[in-house]
């Protein structure tokens, strides 16, 4: 994510290897619900785990990039808009 931040660039890495495995797994476990025209209890339960997995690395992701935004905005100047009298045009 941030070059210059080697965890925040080595915890998205880890979170992108996360995400994909669990969306590998729910692919197989959607065909494997095709394919038998639904699944085990066993398997929804497993299906119902990775989605929230899945959730808690989007979360994840989602905090890592609003705290790498508000580094990157306290560097920076902040923007301030000033109210620009406007001058009377005359045609």
């Amino acid at each position: 994510m941030n070059p210059n931040n080697p965890k925040a660039s080595g915890e998205g890495a880890r979170l992108e290897r996360e995400v994909n495995r669990l969306t590998t797994e729910r692919g197989a476990l959607f065909d494997k619900a095709g394919a038998k025209f639904g699944l085990s209890d066993a398997d929804q339960e497993r299906l119902t785990t990775i989605e929230r997995a899945l959730d808690e690395c989007f979360l994840a992701r989602r905090q890592m990039r609003a705290g790498l935004d508000a580094q990157r905005f306290d560097r920076e100047q902040p923007f301030f808009r000033t109210r620009q009298a406007r001058t009377p045009t005359t045609r």
